[in-house]
């Protein structure tokens, strides 16, 4: 009854970790400032897994199939068109070999490695899903007409290295963790030469004039502190296109603001010049990348079944019978 009960949950947490990992999708082509990588990254993980469990517990493939097919075409949730339900269709077929496979696989097994049995569906795994998930991306810019370029371009560690190249002063462990409050200060600081020079000149004077001198100037910057912290936070909040509290890293808000930038750049260009091959690019683009770090974390997801398994093993939610059967061998 605990085995029968295990079967149905695993084919039920399919359905869910599916339609989430679809979800995830979505969130990440349509919502500003949403997880790019981190949170699809883990769903999809999870997906990989169930599939891969399931091929090997749940025995009965009218049960299985079934339900897989409504955790993979769950997509067509956020985005339905003809082509898309056809990439879906041949994405499932690559699916149904890779769970007949691991299936297969086990069978084989004098003894069972689950860890080599899921290694044998993972290329069709990766390939289905990073077919799948391209499709869902590609289809939605067209509908929406809007270019959202993913992957984004990482280019803090290239700010962090410009950085002190633009202020010397700046320490070599503070480049990287420089927060946006600190980088307006430094900005405030650096600009006390110029402002009092512009101050005086403005009104006929100089140093020796108006007894002013460079350290009082930059006192009383400091003592409005407050003032300039919060004029600074809305300008770049302005120019970002996002909400500062002045804690961020100077270097992942410029690399917001960088792929804001060319995201706005394609989608106008999308727009205005009506160019089709713009959302092909950037699919392509996509499925290189999803099909890359699919690799990575299909090895991964591989192993945490294979402990997922002994773990259900343990606690004898999963029974192993051991049977005599013939095998050819050559003498």
């Amino acid at each position: 009854m605990k085995t029968k009960i295990t079967k149905y949950i695993i084919v039920g947490l399919g359905v869910v970790f599916g339609v989430a990992s679809w979800l995830s999708v979505e969130r990440a082509i349509n919502v500003e400032n949403s997880s790019t990588w981190l949170v699809p990254a883990i769903w999809f993980s999870l997906f990989y897994i169930v599939l891969a469990l399931g091929a090997i517990v749940v025995k009965d493939k009218v049960i299985l199939i079934p339900f897989l097919a409504v955790g993979f075409f769950s997509s067509l949730i956020f985005t339905f068109s003809f082509w898309h339900i056809a990439l879906l269709v041949f994405s499932f077929l690559f699916v149904f070999l890779a769970v007949e496979r691991i299936a297969k696989d086990t069978k084989l097994n004098i003894k069972l490695d689950i860890t080599k049995s899921v290694r044998t569906g993972k290329t069709m795994l990766i390939l289905a899903l990073s077919i799948a998930i391209t499709s869902q991306y590609y289809f939605e810019l067209k509908n929406t007409n809007k270019i959202n370029i993913i992957p984004k371009f990482e280019t803090s560690d290239a700010v962090s290295q410009i950085l002190p190249m633009m202020y010397p002063d700046l320490k070599e462990d503070e480049k990287s963790d420089l927060t946006v409050d600190e980088f307006i200060l430094e900005m405030s600081k650096k600009g006390a030469d110029g402002m009092l020079g512009n101050i005086l000149e403005s009104q006929g004077l100089n140093e020796k004039n108006i007894g002013v001198s460079e350290d009082q100037m930059k006192k009383i910057i400091e003592s409005d502190q407050d003032m300039i912290l919060t004029e600074g936070r809305e300008n770049f909040s302005q120019i970002a296109g996002i909400h500062l509290t002045g804690q961020e890293k100077i270097a992942d808000v410029f690399s917001q603001m960088i792929n804001n930038k060319i995201n706005e750049f394609f989608s106008r260009n999308f727009k205005e010049d009506n160019l089709p091959f713009l959302p092909f690019i950037a699919s392509v683009i996509l499925f290189l990348t999803v099909a890359s770090i699919g690799s990575f974390l299909g090895s991964i997801a591989g192993y945490l079944t294979a402990f997922i398994f002994w773990l259900l093993r343990k606690i004898k939610l999963i029974q192993i019978s051991k049977v005599m059967v013939e095998v050819e061998i050559v003498e």
